[in-house]
């Protein structure tokens, strides 16, 4: 078997993980709908889809550096930044709103640039380069927009928030994002991220740019940070210097929920995706249940936890039943 096709099968080994994500977010959703009958209509769905769809976008970055091991805390930074740019430059040049998105998204892909050639150039500590990124970026954002405040085209934030006709457009990003993590994920990018966050040594010695795919996972990740500070902007219709602080948190949360490796080598955008909905529809389920405000991050903490055991469980399980299928095998002999 070449390297190639063993990668891609480790590459598709994250499908159970991701059907795990989704029954977990059925559940959720599923219990939400019928707790509370004001959420069966399109307006409500669409409403939620739009509120999922940032943090969607941030925890698709997050997994992208997972996957190779590494640790990413300037999300937060790079949402705050983003979203105070856009508010104040999109309303004051209406003519040049796509020039401001790209511009945006630049400013993310450069972060996470940074943040990639730190790390894997010189060598420094994951954790310790994102932590600063987010120090230095949430201080340049209060520097942009020292208090609440700026606006945006009122079609900007329409084009993202109303549905198109019966779908919501929040949902066409979804589906496009899921499109190209599938892309990603069968490039020979996307399968030696996979191999990299495996084992990294066998990785270099099989050949492949270890340091080039790092990078670029950083980078991409930077990129989806903004994105989803751009859609954070057209929800809010305005900017708040520390708008991607909640992101710092709810991040890794949907990570644990979309069963994605902590460790790198295993995960999925999708999954991660899945995880992220199943956490906006956590605090819609206790609210419509009647539990207190202040039980709800111990609830929502305690299933983070159930879904993080699911795996360990099966693995358990699987072990025990193999061991009994040998032991019963030696006995018949």
């Amino acid at each position: 078997m070449t390297l190639l096709n063993s990668l891609t099968r480790r590459s598709y080994g994250s499908r159970k993980e991701t059907l795990v994500a989704l029954a977990i977010f059925a559940a959720c959703y599923g219990a939400v709908l019928f707790v509370n009958p004001y959420e069966r209509n399109a307006y409500a769905f669409n409403n939620y889809v739009v509120l999922l769809t940032p943090l969607a976008l941030a925890a698709a970055g997050t997994t992208l550096v997972l996957l190779v091991g590494g640790f990413d805390l300037s999300v937060a930074g790079t949402v705050s930044l983003s979203n105070v740019v856009a508010a104040t430059t999109m309303a004051t040049n209406p003519d040049l709103l796509w020039l401001v998105i790209i511009g945006v998204v630049v400013l993310g892909l450069a972060v996470g640039l940074i943040n990639g050639l730190l790390i894997v150039r010189l060598g420094l500590q994951s954790l310790a380069v994102t932590l600063g990124a987010f120090i230095v970026l949430t201080g340049i954002a209060l520097i942009v927009l020292p208090a609440p405040g700026g606006e945006v085209p009122e079609s900007y934030a329409l084009a993202l928030t109303d549905p198109l006709g019966p779908v919501p457009v929040a949902l066409i990003v979804l589906v496009l994002l899921a499109a190209s993590w599938w892309w990603y994920s069968t490039s020979t990018a996307g399968i030696s991220a996979f191999a990299i966050g495996a084992d990294r040594q066998a990785a270099r010695m099989s050949g492949i740019r270890v340091d080039a795919v790092e990078i670029l996972s950083y980078t991409l990740a930077g990129g989806l940070y903004s994105a989803g500070g751009l859609y954070l902007t057209a929800i809010t219709a305005s900017g708040d210097p520390n708008s991607g602080r909640p992101f710092l948190l709810t991040c890794f949360a949907a990570m644990a929920l979309g069963l994605v490796g902590f460790r790198g080598g295993s995960g999925s955008v999708v999954a991660a995706v899945f995880g992220a909905a199943s956490l906006i529809a956590l605090p819609k389920l206790l609210f419509a249940a009647g539990v207190e405000d202040f039980w709800s991050g111990a609830v929502q903490g305690a299933v983070i936890l159930i879904a993080l055991a699911l795996p360990l469980a099966a693995t358990y399980y699987t072990k025990v039943r193999t061991a009994r299928m040998r032991l019963a095998e030696g006995t018949i002999r």
